[in-house]
């Protein structure tokens, strides 16, 4: 094996119906700057065109977003291992820093942006920290918290939006990758990882260094009767079958929780 093999990234994109699969992957190969692999999941669809220089793998039926990642992650090759959604764009070196900053057993989350389509850049200003509601266990906007991190690069998160996340490919494994049972098809991913992240003793953490922008898109009603399974799970094992007070009590006060 090269040397920079050893330092290969698998990238896992499940995509479902999306229009800006090609620019997406175009992003991520003009922009890293390191030696990756992209792991295009077509769940239950074919693009009209195939994006180039990928591994392709292709659903005849909708399994859903955690089991396309699932299967990315069951044959990358990477020592490192990053998902994306497929409509996204990324600092030039996103690789490089990610990889720099990323122990062992820890998750890493890029600084989020908007993304101006027309252009295929980022706008708006950073969207940072994100805390889990008490009563949804889903992602809400917490802004607040960046006092806390005031003068910090890697800052602890609670949780985030979910849209990209980096992390050693051994590590992904170890916490048991993504729970298409209990949780279904999607909704609540984010939440997932990062719970089985601080409570298998990793770490889940904001990297300041390096930015993406992201297309906030719309789900299929299909897809979004599914995030009440989600939800109801999430809820059950989070707050009736886990301990994770410690980790409340670490992140406390948190909006909408004692």
């Amino acid at each position: 094996m090269m040397k920079d093999e050893k330092e290969l990234l698998s990238i896992i994109i499940p995509a479902y119906m999306e229009p800006y699969l090609l620019k997406t992957v175009d992003s991520l190969h003009k922009n890293a700057k390191g030696p990756i692999e992209i792991i295009v999941v077509l769940d239950g669809y074919w693009p009209e065109k195939i994006p180039e220089k990928c591994v392709v793998i292709h659903s005849t039926s909708d399994v859903g977003m955690r089991t396309a990642i699932n299967k990315g992650a069951r044959i990358a090759k990477g020592k490192y291992l990053m998902k994306c959604d497929a409509h996204c764009v990324f600092k030039p070196g996103f690789d490089l820093t990610l990889k720099n900053d990323c122990e062992e057993n820890w998750m890493v989350v890029p600084v989020l942006y908007g993304m101006d389509m027309t252009k295929w850049r980022r706008k708006g200003s950073r969207r940072e920290f994100q805390y889990f509601g008490k009563e949804d266990m889903r992602g809400h906007d917490w802004p607040e918290f960046a006092e806390r991190c005031e003068g910090q690069q890697l800052c602890d998160l609670l949780t985030s939006q979910g849209s990209c996340w980096f992390t050693h490919s051994e590590w992904f494994k170890k916490i048991g990758m993504e729970d298409d049972i209990n949780y279904g098809k999607m909704g609540r991913e984010a939440q997932e990882i990062c719970l089985k992240t601080w409570t298998n003793g990793g770490r889940y953490v904001l990297d300041r260094n390096v930015w993406y922008a992201h297309w906030r898109k719309g789900h299929a009603a299909k897809r979004d009767s599914n995030r009440k399974k989600s939800r109801n799970y999430a809820i059950k094992h989070w707050q009736e079958e886990e301990d994770i007070s410690w980790l409340i009590k670490k992140f406390a006060p948190i909006p909408s929780w004692d």
